[in-house]
């Protein structure tokens, strides 16, 4: 019994060798952008070509969901600014953990003098599904908060991450497909939501708005993306690149600001479109985007507020 305690234990060891040389080959981050190509109309791959590979400079970066990438058209910006290159980072689903990991990369290789930070309802108070795929191995193992439920699954998937990177990096060779080399990451929709879309989504936010939430759990759960949205701004900060918030609602919610608006006024400036801009339902493309009408208003108004309050931090143009 004891040698075949041996022998299971090196059997073991093996595995978990495995697991910790993973995390010490060198990884490139185009492979990181490439590899999750499936998600998000493979707007991965885009941002790191944006940030990385494309000479064109970013003025002013863009951060938040998919409800950014259907709100702001860069182009109808840059109009508006004049001479001022916008880029749209949105990325689809909200986590504060992964728009970190964005907001570093593009400070590594780009010099915005503005940072636009979409907030929502309420934060998303759970890691970001491709967080783990994107985060470098610092990011994994030295979570921003204690208060972290996915830590493990995090770890689990850029595990996996690393072995697929061995495999096509070193055995397989792989080339990197061509992206799209566009300097915009708008994304164009004409649809029009439906009136069942709207209603649902109406409905759905009166249940949870009605639905009685404990206090303490919440403010525990919420120290999560707070700790990482405290960390993008600290990244901004030592830079000194000024920063805004900007309220994105979804059409059904009727909030007039975000659940959370006094951290968020602590923390920065807030621009709140006024709900008329938006109220006509042909302007969404569904319950909670807009479409390309929707999106030529609200990126009329955020280029107006830009040049309103903040254009001092662009007269080096």
């Amino acid at each position: 019994m004891k040698k075949l305690a041996i022998k299971t234990g090196k059997f073991c060891a093996l595995p978990l060798a495995i697991v910790v040389l993973s995390f010490f080959i060198p990884l490139p981050r185009i492979f990181n952008y490439h590899f999750i190509k499936d998600d998000c109309y493979n707007h991965g791959a885009w941002i790191y070509d944006r940030i990385a590979r494309n000479n064109t400079p970013v003025d002013i970066a863009i951060i938040g969901s998919s409800h950014a990438i259907h709100a702001f058209n860069e182009p109808v910006i840059e109009k508006e600014l004049d001479g001022i290159n916008v880029a749209n980072f949105g990325y689809c689903r909200m986590g504060r953990n992964l728009q970190y990991v964005l907001l570093k990369d593009i400070l590594k290789y780009k010099n915005p003098k503005m940072v636009i930070i979409e907030i929502s309802e309420e934060e998303t108070k759970n890691s970001h599904d491709i967080f783990p795929y994107l985060a470098e191995n610092k990011d994994l193992f030295f979570s921003k908060s204690a208060v972290n439920r996915d830590y493990f699954s995090d770890l689990y998937y850029g595990f996996i991450t690393r072995l697929e990177a061995v495999k096509q990096i070193y055995i397989f060779r792989n080339d990197y497909p061509e992206v799209d080399l566009s300097n915009y990451g708008y994304g164009s929709s004409d649809r029009v939501a439906t009136a069942n879309e709207i209603n649902d989504n109406i409905e759905n936010w009166n249940r949870r708005l009605k639905r009685r939430t404990n206090q303490t759990l919440k403010n525990i759960q919420l120290k999560y993306p707070k700790a990482y949205l405290k960390a993008m701004i600290r990244l901004l900060e030592e830079k000194n690149i000024q920063f805004c918030f900007v309220y994105l609602s979804e059409y059904g919610s009727k909030l007039d600001q975000p659940i959370d608006m006094e951290y968020y006024s602590k923390t920065g400036s807030v621009l709140i479109p006024p709900k008329s801009l938006l109220a006509n339902p042909e302007l969404w493309m569904d319950d909670s985007h807009l479409n390309d009408r929707g999106a030529e208003i609200i990126s009329t108004w955020i280029a107006k507020k830009i040049t309103d309050s903040v254009s001092e931090c662009f007269q080096e143009h």
